[in-house]
């Protein structure tokens, strides 16, 4: 009888155990690196946020001061030398002792929260440790004239380059049609010096201008745009269109008698917004939001960076004496301390903590993954002090 071939029972018992031993392995290897896969992608997602936020905020800073008098830009001030001027992305007001708006205000501990949370619960946990918050200010170098510049070259020249109302000696085109209103209330341009809306970012309604002239300085907040003409209306949200006030306003600098220039800044705020507390977000303020309420809302915050836990400024603050430190030392102080001021600040150091947007459940428990990310910014528009005289 011929033998049939084939495997015994104990044969298939023995290969099917190997076989589960094989898919199990490669089954473990798999899941194994779909964890490394996740804590890959989580990590380089918590990384990217962070680089996104300080890329930002290093690119404003660095841009601290630009064309801003190095005396900052005066704000109104009423009788008793008190400024109420709204502050962006804070619901508060800038020092009421401020007669001048600095190339940068800190906040220390006027933002939110720092917050975070349990990767196994998902419960919001708050220390009731408080966020900083910071405002730069710089002009905008976008906004040329349709005119030759006074210097007779046949480029474009910056719209400040150019009194808004004054003749202009030749070659110059006359801007004899321009006109600034003697409250501030309205500013026109003539065509053939500023053709509006300006570009490539036009003139807009939440825009800053300065004006600027033999007698000062002073801001306003763009209410309307019309034609040739922007209108600066009372009630807006910075608080800075005044007409009354003692000091800071265009009224007092005597706009319309006195030949003026005028230049758009940009004010930006950045702030940890822990609204949606299980993913606080850094937020870029420009200026101010929601003005008109009827409308549109104009200059909305923008946020950058996603799963922000904290964020932190100190300065480098040295007084008028070459090598004189505040008492918190050269990089250390959360603000300036009476007598110095912002303007006593030579740089910035940044600091900012996140986290990954989703927990990593590859461990023993799910956990957060995080990092922080920090750097020096020197602001070169503000003053240079020699920290290292030589004898005489």
């Amino acid at each position: 009888m011929k033998r049939e071939n084939g495997f015994t029972m104990v044969e298939t018992l023995v290969a099917t155990a190997i076989l589960l031993i094989v898919v199990a392995a490669a089954t473990s290897a798999l899941v194994q690196a779909q964890h490394v896969t996740d804590g890959v992608a989580l990590e380089a997602n918590t990384q990217e946020n962070l680089r996104a936020a300080m890329h930002f905020m290093v690119r404003d800073l660095m841009q601290a001061g630009e064309g801003i008098p190095q005396g900052g830009v005066s704000i109104p001030v009423n009788g008793a030398g008190t400024s109420l001027i709204n502050r962006p992305g804070t619901g508060g007001t800038f020092l009421t002792s401020y007669t001048v708006l600095p190339q940068v205000t800190p906040g220390s501990v006027l933002g939110q929260d720092a917050l975070t949370m349990n990767p196994r619960t998902g419960a919001v946990l708050d220390g009731g440790l408080k966020t900083d918050v910071i405002t730069v200010l710089y002009a905008d170098n976008t906004l040329v004239s349709s005119a030759d510049c006074p210097s007779g070259a046949t480029s474009e020249c910056p719209l400040n380059s150019l009194p808004v109302y004054v003749i202009n000696t030749a070659p110059t085109p006359s801007c004899a049609a321009g006109s600034i209103q003697a409250t501030g209330l309205t500013v026109t341009f003539d065509p053939t010096c500023f053709t509006m809306p300006g570009g490539p970012i036009p003139i807009q309604v939440g825009n800053l201008m300065m004006f600027q002239n033999s007698n000062g300085t002073a801001l306003e907040y763009v209410t309307g745009v019309s034609g040739q003409t922007i209108t600066f209306g009372a009630g807006d949200p910075a608080g800075l269109n005044q007409t009354g006030f003692t000091s800071g306003t265009a009224s007092q600098i005597s706009v319309g008698s006195v030949p003026t220039t005028i230049s758009r800044v940009w004010m930006v705020t950045y702030y940890i917004d822990d609204t949606t507390q299980t993913n606080p977000q850094l937020v870029r303020q420009v200026n101010y939001p929601n003005y008109p309420s009827a409308v549109a809302a104009v200059n909305p915050p923008q946020p950058i960076a996603d799963a922000m836990e904290n964020l932190t400024f100190s300065y480098n603050v040295t007084t008028a004496t070459p090598g004189n430190y505040a008492p918190e030392g050269p990089g250390n102080a959360p603000q300036p301390i009476l007598p110095d001021t912002p303007f006593n600040i030579t740089a910035v150091n940044v600091a900012i903590e996140g986290r990954s947007e989703y927990p990593y459940k590859g461990g023993s428990s799910p956990t957060y993954f995080e990092n922080d990310l920090g750097t020096q910014v020197s602001i070169r528009s503000l003053e240079f002090i020699n920290q290292f005289p030589t004898a005489p």
